[in-house]
């Protein structure tokens, strides 16, 4: 190759280097980052890679609040890869909550296991009722495996992972990932291949899932609640459509739950009566219920316990 050849291709990389540096300096503009993420985002790995703020539609609708933008983090161990991917929903009732901090917390304990992390937003329920909020989970997976070789993730090795309104949502994407139900890419794959969900409420049906008298299901006062449903009243057909519940089938992947037993906001039974619903179904899944806990139960033991489950299926050969 001519000496002027060589200094050309040495222009163009570092041409791109640059714009690649500038681009992800763009993306982490669009939102602020706040200095204590940036402190616990030098804690990661080295030679690990960090996208935030990737819009993973086109043409995303303006949102009211900054977690409801149709955009996600993803963290990427070094190395050549592919790494199997966790895919973390967070919670808030449909209603709130933001991708960044979760994020960042869970990517420091999984990226030193061999895992990429991909922390999402989704459309909330101030700008968009039901389903919007399983379609955008949807279209970030998608987004994702349509990437996969230039990210370093397997696209064939990919487990959700939820709290609270985020396990629903992961439930959801365990149990309609062959249908593609809650798609509007019909050529997408959507099928994961595990899924742990943290204080899922699984039924949001007030009969058939037995929620008390006193919970938000019976609430009309329960604005965030009441924003799932189209017309901001409870509706049970709707309810049932919206549940994970409603898609058990014996091609659900294997699932864990956590659920705490002193639980006021999502009573147990969700949980209890869901897994009894996998298992009749043939589906391998783990309960654990924790005596002295309420609805947060994502601490350190439930993320080792995670971390365990995806690295025996998403890490096994046989798979």
């Amino acid at each position: 190759m001519k000496k002027s050849a060589v200094m050309t291709l040495l222009v163009l990389v570092s041409l791109s280097l640059i714009a690649a540096g500038q681009t992800k300096q763009a993306h982490e503009a669009t939102q602020a980052v706040p200095p204590k993420i940036h402190q616990l985002m030098a804690k990661l790995p080295a030679g690990s890679s960090r996208n935030l703020n990737v819009a993973y539609v086109r043409g995303a609708q303006p949102s009211t609040k900054p977690g409801s933008m149709q955009n996600l983090d993803l963290y990427v161990p070094a190395g050549k890869g592919p790494f199997p991917l966790v895919f973390w929903i967070h919670g808030g009732g449909w209603h709130s909550g933001d991708k960044l901090e979760s994020g960042i917390h869970l990517a420091l304990k999984f990226l030193p296991k061999g895992f990429a992390l991909a922390s999402i937003n989704y459309r909330l329920t101030a700008d968009s009722p039901f389903p919007a909020q399983i379609e955008d989970c949807n279209a970030a997976l998608a987004y994702l495996r349509h990437r996969a070789y230039s990210y370093r993730i397997d696209p064939d090795r990919v487990g959700t992972l939820g709290h609270s309104a985020g396990a629903h949502l992961a439930a959801l994407m365990a149990c309609t990932g062959n249908e593609k139900r809650f798609s509007t890419d019909p050529k997408a794959s959507l099928r994961v291949q595990a899924s742990v969900c943290w204080a899922i409420p699984a039924d949001l049906d007030r009969d058939r899932g037995k929620w008390p008298a006193t919970s938000m299901m019976h609430n009309p006062a329960s604005a965030p609640l009441w924003g799932v449903f189209p017309n901001k009243r409870y509706d049970g057909e709707f309810a049932r459509m919206a549940s994970p519940a409603s898609y058990v089938h014996a091609d659900v992947p294997p699932v864990l739950m956590v659920h705490g037993q002193q639980d006021e906001l999502v009573p147990p039974g969700q949980a209890l009566a869901f897994a009894e619903s996998l298992k009749k179904a043939g589906v391998p899944v783990t309960l654990r219920l924790v005596s002295n806990r309420g609805h947060d139960v994502m601490n350190e033991e439930s993320i080792n316990e995670a971390i365990g489950f995806f690295t025996r299926i998403l890490k096994s050969d046989k798979r």
